[in-house]
């Protein structure tokens, strides 16, 4: 996962919460206002998915989720329409007809799964993009034993074979397949973690930029 830096809620989801904090009954999920929010999600999280790096390029792609579940007990009120607790993730509201068998990770993997912070690592985390390595096949284990690494791989299907091949794909074409030099690999590391002018981090960034500085040190220890 990409750490994701939450800015200040959208003027639309305020001015929504503003018109109807003398009837709170409206305040719920269910009315609040959605194309607004994502839009700014998308731009936050650089047009990826807020939990397996998947790109995500248009309002359709992808969905609000709530990185602790609406369902959850002893949430405080107003939590699911708190903006700091949403996320823009894959697929779209409208997923095809095969929906779990087509994309049995991410969110629709993690659903309604009790999370907190001794079994869950959030991208909104300082250090979740430390603790998950990435490897050139395009695996993923935690971070030495770091449980609640261990348990978000499980419970968001990190490590499941569809998002693996594709990550291994990525990390091909960015890295292993393109005769890099250990400068080059190096400035690839560093370099993918940034946007580009349009806003938007490349997909599987944070694998790619962990792979390329695994490939560079490679190189430099054959010499």
């Amino acid at each position: 996962m990409k750490r994701i830096v939450k800015g200040l809620e959208p003027e639309r989801l305020r001015r929504w919460k503003e018109e109807n904090a003398a009837v709170p009954q409206n305040l719920n999920y269910g009315n609040m206002p959605t194309t607004e929010v994502k839009s700014q999600m998308m731009v936050e999280q650089g047009y990826l998915c807020a939990y397996t790096m998947k790109r995500i390029q248009t309002l359709g792609d992808c969905h609000i989720e709530h990185v602790t579940p609406r369902n959850q007990p002893g949430q405080p009120l107003h939590s699911d329409i708190d903006y700091n607790n949403l996320l823009a993730c894959f697929p779209g509201n409208k997923p095809p007809l095969k929906w779990n068998s087509q994309y049995p990770y991410g969110a629709q993997r993690k659903s309604g799964t009790h999370v907190d912070q001794n079994n869950f690592v959030s991208p909104l985390q300082e250090d979740v993009e430390r603790r998950f390595n990435y490897a050139p096949d395009g695996s993923v284990e935690p971070v030495a034993a770091d449980a609640a690494a261990r348990n978000s791989i499980s419970v968001l299907g990190l490590d499941h074979e569809q998002l693996v091949e594709l990550r291994k794909a990525a990390i091909e074409e960015r890295v292993l397949d393109a005769e890099l030099s250990a400068d080059d690999a190096a400035t690839l590391a560093v370099e993918i973690l940034t946007v580009n002018s349009d806003g938007r981090y490349p997909e599987f960034c944070i694998a790619i930029s962990q792979v390329a500085g695994w490939y560079a040190g490679r190189i430099r220890d054959r010499k």
